[in-house]
């Protein structure tokens, strides 16, 4: 059984302080935590109509260690149940994370160690808290890969950024750990508040 090859520290931190942000905001006991601007993120999931309102936030940065733009987007379906039922996206670039400008794999950004990072990856968590993650990790600039059948095709684009929202369109395939299961998320859409 194959699993996730070590992911680079960039990434998970990422994932880790959205996580961490969320969580800090959260409180109320139906898990909309105060969303009276109907921020949402919502998608079809192997077709399946999906959408999450707990939390939705959106927070854009400069990694001055990595060099990089970073955005961090995420929600969940109930903000007080953690980490399940939950998606989380990180942008990376060279450039401040702009409105219109496709992030997507199989396309980098380089850190200014020279490391390689996905420009978008995509994490899922199901119900149960099992996280799936988009392919960008393990495929060069190329799209060439080393996991038979396994494909990066996260796409992210930021439709419109302002001083307090930030929308726009995801989808891509994200694999659980050992690969033996993957999920398509497609017709994602986004309207987040921006910290």
């Amino acid at each position: 059984m194959r699993s996730f090859p070590r992911l680079t520290g960039v990434t998970l931190l990422l994932a880790s302080l959205a996580l961490a942000q969320c969580r800090k905001s959260g409180g109320s006991s139906n898990g909309n935590n105060g969303n009276p601007n109907g921020y949402y993120m919502r998608f079809r999931l192997d077709g399946a109509a999906v959408s999450y309102t707990s939390d939705p936030n959106a927070t854009l940065s400069f990694l001055s260690a990595e060099g990089l733009y970073n955005g961090a987007l995420a929600t969940y379906s109930n903000i007080n149940n953690g980490a399940k039922n939950a998606v989380i996206i990180t942008l990376f670039s060279a450039s401040a994370i702009a409105a219109n400008v496709p992030y997507s794999d199989p396309q980098k950004a380089r850190q200014t160690n020279g490391t390689q990072v996905p420009q978008a990856v995509v994490f899922w968590y199901d119900s149960t808290g099992v996280s799936f993650l988009t392919a960008g990790t393990f495929v060069d600039a190329n799209g060439n890969v080393s996991l038979h059948g396994v494909v990066a095709d996260a796409k992210v684009t930021i439709t419109e950024l302002t001083a307090t929202s930030v929308r726009g369109t995801f989808s891509g395939t994200v694999y659980r750990p050992d690969f033996a299961v993957s999920r398509v998320i497609s017709d994602g859409e986004f309207y987040l508040k921006r910290n």
